[in-house]
C-alpha cells in the first residue's frame, strides 16, 4: 500500500507540475482586451458558402492573410503588391520629410500599450519585428493612397494603380474585406505625425466617396474600414445608430413582392437616403428606398453581415433588413416587380442572378431577431395578404391572371359566359313576345 501511495504522490507532484507550466506564459482573459475586439475572422462554415467573398484578391492588409503571419498562406497574387508598398512607403517619406524614427516610436509606442493586437479577436502568430513591419507597410500604402487620390491631377499618367483602373478596383474593395483589415485608430496616429491639416477620416471619405452606400457626414471614427462601409448604410437612417428595441421573436415567413402585388399590396420607391427605412402604409404601400446591386453587392453585403454577427455590440440591423429582402424576392418575378418600381437598381443585367445571390445572403446564419420597427412591418405584410379580400383577390390573379395564356383564356371564358347570358336573355324576351302575340 506505501509503495502504490507514493506512486500517486509522484504522479499528482509530475501533473501539477505539467499543469503549472502550460499556464506560464498564459495571461488571464482581459475584459477591456475583449471590448477592442473589432476585427475578425469568417467561421469556416460560413466561408465555404462562398470563400472568394471573404478573401482578398491582390492586397493583403493585416495579420490575417500576411505571409509572416499565415506562413500557410501561399498567394503569388500579393507579391506585386508587396513590391508596391515598399514604394509607396519610400513616398510617404519622401513626401513628409519625417525620419524613419518618428513611424517606428509610434509603432512600437503602439504595441507596447496593446491597441493594435488586441483589436484582432484571433491570436497572431507573428514575431514582433515582422508584425510592426507589416503594420508600417500596409499602413503608410493605405495613407499614401488615399493622399494621391485626393490630389489625382498631379499624379495621373504617373501612379501605377491610376494607370490599372482594374487593378484600383480590386484593391478598393479589398480594402472593405473584414478579415483584411487595420485599425482606424493606427492610420489615424500615422497620419497625424505628418502634420497635415486635412483630418484623416475627411480623406478617407473622400476616397471612397459614391463607392459606399450611402452619404456618410465625417464625425466619430470607424474602428476599420468595413466598420465605415456599415456605417454608411446606418448612419443617415431614422432608425439610428443605437440599439432600437428588439422583439424577442423571429419572423420565420414574410409574403413574396409578387404575392403581395397580387393581393393589392403597392411598392413605391421612398425618397429616404438609407437603405434601413422600410415603412408601410395602413392603406397597403410599402416604401422601400432605392437599391443599386452590382457585382461586388454580395462580397459587401456578405462582410458587414460577418461584422455584425461578429461583433458584440453591433446591432444586426442591415442583416435584418436583408433578412426581409431575402423573404420579398424568391424568383426574378419579385426581383423584376421592385425593378420596375425603381426600387431595385439592376446593374448585373439579370434578375435571376440577384434573386440567387440575395437568397444566398443568409446561408448558415442565424435570423436575427428584428426591431420592433421592423417586426410590425413584416407583421402588416403578412396581415394584408391574410386579409380575406384581398388573399381571395391574390389567389383568383394568381390562378386566372398569372399568364398571358391564362389570360386569353379567362378573357375568352368571360366573354363566353357574357355572349351565353345575352344568348339566353334573348331567347327569353323572344319567348316572351311569342307567348304575348
Amino acid at each position: 500500500m506505501k509503495g502504490k501511495s507514493k506512486d500517486l504522490a509522484i504522479e499528482i507532484e509530475r501533473l501539477e507540475t505539467e499543469w503549472i507550466e502550460m499556464l506560464q506564459n498564459v495571461k488571464s482573459p482581459q475584459t477591456d482586451e475583449f471590448y477592442m475586439q473589432c476585427i475578425y475572422r469568417v467561421p469556416p462554415n460560413i466561408r465555404e458558402s462562398n470563400p472568394k467573398a471573404y478573401t482578398p484578391q491582390i492586397l493583403s492588409i493585416g495579420p490575417y492573410h500576411h505571409k509572416t503571419c499565415s506562413p500557410s498562406k501561399k498567394d503569388n497574387n500579393f507579391e506585386a503588391m508587396e513590391e508596391l508598398k515598399l514604394k509607396y512607403l519610400k513616398g510617404f517619406l519622401d513626401r513628409t520629410g519625417l525620419p524613419m524614427r518618428e513611424f517606428v516610436v509610434k509603432i512600437k509606442e503602439m504595441e507596447e500599450s496593446n491597441i493594435i493586437r488586441s483589436c484582432y479577436a484571433d491570436t497572431i502568430k507573428c514575431n514582433s519585428d515582422d508584425f510592426l513591419k507589416m503594420i508600417l507597410l500596409d499602413a503608410c500604402f493605405i495613407i499614401e493612397l488615399f493622399l494621391r487620390w485626393n490630389n489625382n491631377s498631379e499624379w495621373k499618367g504617373k501612379d501605377p494603380l491610376m494607370l490599372n483602373p482594374w487593378m484600383l478596383t480590386y484593391v478598393d474593395l479589398d480594402l472593405l474585406l473584414l478579415e483584411n483589415q487595420l485599425p482606424f485608430c493606427v492610420l489615424e496616429k500615422l497620419h497625424n505625425l505628418t502634420g497635415m491639416d486635412e483630418k484623416f477620416l475627411d480623406i478617407t471619405f473622400s476616397y471612397f466617396g459614391n463607392r459606399l452606400f450611402g452619404s456618410v457626414s465625417p464625425g466619430e471614427s470607424p474602428k476599420h474600414f468595413n466598420d465605415l462601409l456599415r456605417t454608411s448604410i446606418i448612419s443617415s437612417s431614422k432608425l439610428g445608430l443605437g440599439k432600437p428595441e428588439e422583439c424577442k421573436q423571429i419572423i420565420k415567413h414574410v409574403y413574396s413582392a409578387s404575392q403581395l402585388m397580387e393581393a393589392g399590396l403597392e411598392f413605391k420607391l421612398s425618397p429616404n437616403k438609407s437603405l434601413l427605412d422600410l415603412t408601410y402604409s395602413k392603406y397597403g404601400v410599402l416604401s422601400m428606398p432605392s437599391l443599386d446591386i452590382h457585382d461586388n453587392s454580395e462580397v459587401l453585403f456578405r462582410n458587414i453581415m460577418q461584422y455584425e454577427h461578429c461583433h458584440f455590440s453591433a446591432t444586426s440591423i442591415v442583416t435584418q433588413y436583408l433578412a426581409i429582402l431575402d423573404f420579398l424576392i424568391n424568383t426574378e418575378k419579385d426581383v423584376n416587380i421592385l425593378v420596375d418600381k425603381k426600387i431595385i437598381v439592376n446593374w448585373t443585367g439579370d434578375a435571376n442572378k440577384v434573386a440567387t445571390m440575395i437568397n444566398d445572403l443568409s446561408s448558415q446564419l442565424h435570423m436575427p431577431f428584428f426591431n420592433s420597427h421592423y417586426f410590425t412591418l413584416c407583421n402588416n405584410l403578412n396581415d394584408f395578404y391574410e386579409n380575406p379580400c384581398n388573399k381571395y383577390k391574390a389567389i383568383f390573379i394568381h390562378d386566372y391572371f398569372n399568364t398571358p395564356w391564362k389570360i386569353a383564356s379567362t378573357i375568352a371564358a368571360i366573354m363566353l359566359l357574357f355572349l351565353t347570358f345575352i344568348q339566353t336573355v334573348c331567347s327569353i324576351v323572344s319567348l316572351f313576345h311569342g307567348k304575348k302575340s
